[in-house]
């Protein structure tokens, strides 16, 4: 976080251009011609697969209803970093546990309580720095946790901030200050009495107030290669200070920082200064410049292999904007999948038991692992300097593997992962019976692009059926004649591999269409309750389903609704965080909040809706990202304004034409 700105099947005649693409499937105990020569031994298991990479750096919206369960939960999420941004944080309240705090506090519970919990089960790391404040936007004048010698404030923060989150009953880890080794986070110097003091502060208060919570750090911005000295100088203190982390944290945001390099840096820094290991959190990953799929696939394929516990993706667009962290585009005004997305999607398949690869050949770079619970083995490649040619994959070993070798063949299937956005699905650039040969096989493949990943599925012959497609249910909807609705993403997921989904829907609404990607657009016409089926179908085919209402009204109406509108106030001027919840029974796909201020308030900006004064008069439109509000869920907004004699807060508001609580 250095700066923060605010298909079918396709077989092996079906055409020309797989047969230039894949000439020949060979099974051979060599590779096949190609620039960048990949191995894979599926006879050599190793370590679990955990997903480590499969975590993220804020991308979710502030009360964690976006993104939907349908783009995060194939991803596997293991870990996810936040915390501020909701506000100003301790620094906008004065120094004091005020609004502003309260709204991050209620963010990270917010969040904790969808992430922490089933199904997910991630670690919180929260990012105490910038709840306080010093997240890169802080006033010059602000006064760090300190300063002077004088602790006793940061103290009262920890108590305030860390004692709320724990009465949540949720499980947080402390991250207790982000980037401290760069001025943008922390001026007062790294290697210097006053950071010392704040860190062995912080870690002894949430000692005394929350002896069983996990505390994290440094979170560097450079790594033990990058900076050696102040690595050296942190591990020594903490060692002599009884302050050292539960998990220590660094950032691989260097172009381009290995995980398996810098993980055995921070192993050997221990060792060096007496100390054993200790867990290790990649807390952000990966540069901006280097934000494509083949790159993703890289860090990934390294993280695999590295001696990682969990990794973040980094955020260069931050902080509450429900893309996770870039993998979701804004498309026709809903988040759609970029091949990104794809590429964390594939390496989430990556289950049961890492084996033995080539690694890194050159810049390409791959992991593997074989799930026998699961029947299928699966390989990630990605390359970090934008490789375009041919490559090979010998998989060696397979043989060792009963459940998958079927009379000498196997079903490889192949997957481009193209740096595409939206991207609605893979390319399946091959997928047919291979026969084995001395337990060996080899794939070729082709960098079309410079920015390309690639999926390599191996499953047993004639795996083609008992799985099964689920369609994830997107509750019952409601919206009005002649206002065209939020597109809807319909998602689901296929447990196996490399399928492409083709979505339909019978019973839609007159004026409402599906797209084969699932996407649900359009303006309806006709009043009424419609009783819709939306099916994906994959190229087997398998097919699920899943059912739904959809109600259109001939009026505008917010159905029921609460606001909660808490402001935070200064001479001449305030902010002001709302929150309208659904109290009813269908979701509100669409919504317009109106209400006439008491006072002379004037708007001057604001985030997560378009807000327009007229006189005395407020309208609130919600924002691409977060049209919809699930029955018992809510949507919050904020904004900034001036007032000159009177801030009386309004107390009267609707949603859709219809009176809130």
């Amino acid at each position: 976080m250095r700066t923060r700105i605010g298909t079918a099947r396709l077989a092996l005649a079906a055409g020309g251009a797989i047969a230039l693409l894949f000439p020949l499937l060979a099974a051979a105990p060599g590779h096949a011609a190609g620039t960048e020569s990949l191995t894979v031994d599926l006879g050599s298991p190793g370590a679990p697969a955990t997903g480590v990479g499969e975590g993220f750096l804020y991308g979710v919206n502030q009360d964690a209803s976006l993104p939907a369960d349908q783009y995060i939960l194939p991803l596997g999420m293991t870990a996810y970093r936040g915390g501020g941004h909701a506000s100003r944080g301790w620094v906008g309240d004065n120094y004091s546990y005020g609004s502003n705090t309260k709204a991050d506090v209620a963010e990270i519970i917010a969040q904790g309580k969808r992430f922490t919990q089933a199904p997910y089960h991630a670690q919180y790391q929260v990012i105490l720095s910038d709840v306080y404040g010093n997240d890169g936007g802080q006033p010059s004048n602000t006064t760090y946790p300190c300063d002077n010698g004088n602790c006793s404030n940061w103290v009262s923060f920890i108590d305030a901030t860390v004692g709320a989150l724990q009465a949540s009953g949720l499980k947080f880890a402390y991250d207790i200050y982000n980037e401290p080794d760069i001025s943008v986070f922390w001026t007062r110097g790294m290697n210097t009495t006053q950071y010392f003091q704040m860190w062995d502060t912080a870690y002894r208060e949430i000692r005394r107030i929350a002896p069983g919570a996990q505390i994290v750090g440094p979170s560097l911005a450079f790594t033990p290669q990058g900076n050696p000295g102040e690595w050296q100088t942190w591990l020594a203190h903490t060692k002599a200070a009884a302050t050292l982390p539960d998990m220590i944290t660094n950032h691989d945001e260097g172009d381009v920082d290995d995980a398996v390099a810098v993980s055995q840096s921070l192993n050997n820094a221990l060792s060096a200064n007496g100390i054993a290991r200790i867990p290790l959190s990649a807390n952000e990953f990966q540069p901006s410049d280097r934000q494509t799929a083949g790159v993703s696939a890289w860090y990934l394929a390294r993280f695999a292999q590295s001696g990682y516990t969990n990794a973040m993706r980094g955020n260069w667009a931050c902080c509450e904007t429900p893309n996770l962290t870039g993998l979701l585009t804004n498309s026709g005004g809903s988040w759609q999948p970029t091949g990104n997305w794809w590429a964390f999607r594939a390496y989430a398949d990556m289950t049961g038991t890492l084996v033995n690869t080539s690694g890194q050949v050159n810049s390409t770079a791959i992991s593997a692992a074989e799930d026998s619970a699961n029947k299928r083995a699966v390989a990630i490649i990605g390359d970090a300097n934008g490789y375009t040619g041919a490559a090979s994959v010998t998989f060696n070993g397979v043989s060792t593997q009963a459940w998958l070798d079927s009379n000498d063949s196997v079903n490889v299937t192949v997957e481009r992962i193209p740096d595409q956005a939206p991207l609605s699905a893979p390319q399946v650039v091959l997928n047919q019976t291979v026969n084995v040969s001395s337990g060996s096989l080899t794939v070729p493949l082709t960098f079309q692009a410079s920015h390309d990943a690639f999926a390599v599925y191996l499953t047993p012959n004639g795996s083609t059926s008992g799985h099964t497609v689920t369609v994830t249910n997107p509750g019952n909807q409601t919206t009005t004649v002649g206002r065209p609705i939020s597109p809807l993403q319909i998602q689901a997921t296929d447990s196996a591999s490399g399928q492409t989904l083709v979505y339909s829907a019978t019973g839609l609404p007159p004026g409402l269409s599906i797209s084969p990607s699932g996407l649900i657009s359009g303006t309806p016409t006709t009043p009424g309750t419609f009783n819709v089926t939306v099916e994906a179908t994959d190229t087997y085919p398998v097919a699920g389903s899943a059912s739904f209402t959809w109600t259109i009204s001939t009026e505008a109406t917010g159905g029921a609704c609460q606001v909660s509108y808490v402001k935070n106030e200064w001479g001449g001027g305030f902010t002001a965080n709302v929150t309208v919840t659904n109290t009813g029974t269908a979701a509100i796909n669409g919504w317009t909040l109106k209400w006439s201020f008491p006072g002379d308030q004037k708007v001057t900006n604001a985030w997560n809706a378009t807000v327009t004064q007229s006189g005395q008069a407020i309208s609130a439109t919600n924002a691409s990202y977060n049209a919809a509000i699930a029955p018992g869920g809510n949507v919050q907004f904020g904004f900034q304004g001036t007032w000159t004699s009177n801030d009386t807060s309004p107390t009267a508001f609707t949603l859709n034409g219809s009176a809130c609580n």
